[in-house]
């Protein structure tokens, strides 16, 4: 006799790729409009799943990503990864570009996907972007029943016959919908949607809509190299009260090595594991501004943390360290 809920439970943990956002053998579209850092997004995205590294705070299924793009060559993303501070190991990521050609035709490679998934043991594809992809069928991309049965179809074919999960990115359009038809939205397992900001080009919000898993909202910064990181907003420069619990209790230790969910224990802290490690990574420079200097040490699959504490010092109305 089974309880169905754990059953629904020891599903989740087998199946997913990325817990609360991506499935295994599903279809998701990445979108945004141009210059946003959709390709950027996608490889690190292809980073956390190849180096097996939390993505945004959520954990992932560790397997080698082939990556198929139209929008620059081999070269140009060994750049991009350079850029983003990314390695490889051997057998862990691969590119499909253009070569020199107008797209890129998906029977010619199929070969090359049935290698990925049997001889690699790969579970992701991601097509960066979809619409220069000859996937074998004519499709109107503002028709709801060419994009339900002829596109998605295609695709669903790939994922089942090889096992895969694909990502496949595409742009928004002037009124910040899904360019072309709702199929897009519809008929995806996920649309993850980079929205930014206005005012603020460095801030991009995350929307996850995923028939799945629950919507999923995160407030995302990206660097001059558009590197996206999880940011949890302080407004004025206030630390949160669990940031400010955190300091009281290293500054007791003065240096001590930690897991958040210890401190979330130990300091009876109104948050979760999860959310104070986002904290943590997302506010570094204001803690170090308080005395509490972070830095990680991972060990193995634990991710600890290394605090040390020093009064800060008040200068001319400025702290200093």
């Amino acid at each position: 006799m089974f309880d169905i809920t754990e059953i629904e439970e020891e599903q989740i943990k087998k199946d997913f790729i990325i817990n609360g956002i991506m499935r295994s053998k599903g279809i998701y579209c990445l979108v945004a409009n141009a210059k946003v850092g959709k390709s950027m997004f996608s490889l690190q995205l292809s980073d956390s799943l190849a180096n097996n590294k939390q993505f945004s705070g959520l954990d992932v299924m560790s397997t080698p990503v082939l990556y198929i793009t139209t929008e620059c060559d081999k070269k140009q993303i060994l750049d991009r990864c350079k850029l983003l501070g990314i390695t490889f190991s051997k057998g862990r990521f691969f590119i499909i570009d253009r070569n020199g050609k107008g797209n890129i035709d998906l029977k010619d490679n199929e070969w090359i996907i049935k290698k990925f998934a049997e001889d690699y043991n790969g579970k992701v594809i991601i097509f960066d972007m979809l619409k220069d992809i000859d996937l074998g069928v004519g499709y109107d991309m503002n028709s709801y029943q060419d994009i339900n049965q002829l596109m998605m179809f295609k695709l669903r074919e790939i994922a089942e016959k090889y096992n895969l999960t694909i990502l496949f990115t595409h742009h928004l359009n002037k009124q910040g919908k899904t360019l072309g038809s709702t199929a897009f939205d519809a008929t995806s397992d996920g649309v993850i949607t980079l929205i930014e900001d206005k005012n603020d080009k460095s801030l991009v919000k995350l929307k996850m809509i995923n028939r799945d898993f629950p919507e999923l909202e995160l407030q995302l910064k990206k660097s001059k190299h558009q590197v996206f990181s999880v940011i949890e907003p302080v407004e004025d420069n206030e630390l949160d009260y669990n940031l400010v619990e955190l300091i009281k209790y290293c500054a007791k230790k003065i240096d001590l090595e930690f897991t958040c969910t210890e401190i979330v224990e130990r300091c009876n802290l109104k948050t979760t594991a999860k959310r104070l490690g986002r904290l943590i990574n997302s506010n570094i420079d204001l803690l170090k501004s308080e005395g509490l200097t972070i830095t990680k040490a991972r060990q193995g699959n634990a991710r600890n943390y290394i605090g040390h504490y020093e009064e800060p010092v008040i200068e001319n109305n400025q702290v200093t360290q």
